[in-house]
């Protein structure tokens, strides 16, 4: 991907960020994901406090290309690297692996916990 592009989907993710409290985004195919299951990568991936959205990007381009963004209580749209699942046990085998503690199934538009896996709070 070129610098422009970069700078474009950057701007798009933030875009999005900001007028939606929970999203998915296939950055290959600049697509929303509406379906399946999303489970984050391990925090490395980006979902550490601080971690920028820049990182988070060139992440998921290097890996399964979905992006997700979730609004906390506290106001701050936290970035993930993702891989999207069909069903909903291969994302909870896959989250455990990662240390995640859920995945969100936009099927059912529902967080799933991943037993075994401390939460946080």
């Amino acid at each position: 991907m070129n610098d422009r592009s970069t700078v474009l989907l950057h701007e798009r993710l933030k875009a999005l960020a900001a007028r939606k409290a929970r999203f998915a985004y296939d950055v290959r195919g600049h697509s929303y994901v509406t379906t399946g299951v999303v489970a984050p990568y391990a925090p490395e991936s980006g979902r550490e406090e601080g971690a920028d959205l820049g990182a988070v990007l060139r992440h998921a381009l290097e890996h399964d290309g979905v992006v997700s963004g979730v609004r906390g209580t506290d106001g701050r749209v936290r970035f993930t690297s993702c891989r999207l699942f069909t069903d909903v046990h291969n994302a909870l085998v896959f989250a455990r692996a990662q240390r995640q503690p859920a995945v969100y199934n936009w099927n059912r538009e529902e967080e799933v916990v991943v037993e075994g896996v401390a939460q946080a709070h």
